[in-house]
């Protein structure tokens, strides 16, 4: 009887301490997109992705241009063999597979050059947030602060909307 009546202590004592955290929620995409920094980050990754952009296309011109002149020699030499050697098509061919591989490197490397520029120009807004997000939770009380958009289901009736909070503590 003793052991039931603790349990049953025990269990009201949980409900009750349960009851008495606070949760709150944020929709961090619209924080993200309302700060003044998103918009020079994001202006600052198109300019760098528009630049990578314009080498690409300028290889792939030269690519263009060397696969239609082998072309134009290939006919050629198909007319006159004397013209155009085997070794001279040898080596054009190697060079336009080279060209090839160079192209699909740095299209490599602009992928990761891209996705490093990200991670270091929004990092710095990602970790004003997090500061932000913290010091409202903790001027609140609050035990837990979620994503709305990574959470299925939020009981708004449990769970305060922190999103304007956050804004305010940002300066917005």
């Amino acid at each position: 009887m003793k052991k039931l009546f603790l349990v049953i202590i025990a269990i009201i004592s949980l409900s009750v301490a349960a009851s008495a955290q606070k949760f709150g929620h944020i929709t961090t995409d619209d924080i993200i997109q309302a700060m003044p920094e998103t918009k020079a980050a994001q202006t600052a990754l198109e300019t760098e992705g528009k630049k990578l952009e314009d080498q690409l296309q300028a290889m792939g011109v030269e690519y263009q241009n060397k696969v239609q002149a082998y072309q134009e020699n290939v006919q050629l030499a198909d007319a006159a063999p004397e013209k155009w050697s085997a070794a001279l098509r040898a080596d054009k061919e190697q060079e336009i597979m080279q060209l090839q591989e160079r192209i699909q490197r740095f299209q490599e490397n602009a992928q990761s050059s891209i996705q490093q520029k990200r991670n270091d120009l929004f990092k710095p807004i990602m970790d004003k947030l997090d500061a932000a997000i913290k010091k409202v939770a903790n001027a609140g009380g609050y035990v837990y602060v979620m994503d709305k958009a990574n959470v299925l289901y939020i009981n708004e009736s449990i769970s305060v909307d922190l999103t304007n909070e956050v804004k305010k503590e940002l300066g917005m």
